[in-house]
């Protein structure tokens, strides 16, 4: 049989702009925060609080523009550990380097996205296509692999 892969659609919604307040030249499609001066975005840790602005989609130097997807379909780095792999349609969320993780191995984690792309294996890592949602987010409970 011949395989048909989903083809996703533009919502038509732009990707919000802001300024790297540092070196983001090798963190492309990789979650980020809030920087500490209004207007700016870092790469997304453990403080992010509470949650990622969204996916960076370009890769910028310092005080360059940092072109972020806050909401849509966009290609993600995922990191997967030696417990988990990230199945088709499953949530994702963000570690403390702004990569997207399984939900199952972050208790009480906010939901980043979905990931829409084939599985993850465990112990991977690896680009794939995933939907964001940084606009409206709630913790969720830990899902099983």
């Amino acid at each position: 049989g011949k395989t048909i892969m989903a083809k996703y659609q533009d919502l038509s919604i732009s990707d919000a702009s802001f300024t790297a307040a540092v070196d983001l030249t090798l963190v492309q499609y990789y979650f980020v925060r809030a920087g500490s001066v209004a207007g700016e975005v870092a790469i997304a840790n453990g403080a992010s609080n509470p949650t990622p602005l969204g996916v960076l989609q370009n890769a910028p130097s310092p005080g360059q523009e940092a072109r972020v997807r806050v909401l849509g379909f966009s290609k993600v780095f995922a990191l997967t550990g030696s417990g988990c792999g990230i199945g088709y349609g499953r949530f994702i969320t963000v570690n403390a380097s702004g990569q997207a993780i399984p939900t199952a191995t972050e208790a009480g984690s906010a939901v980043m996205g979905r990931w829409l792309d084939t599985a993850a294996p465990v112990s991977a890592s690896r680009f794939g296509q995933a939907f964001i949602n940084c606009a409206g987010f709630a913790p969720c409970a830990v899902s099983a692999c």
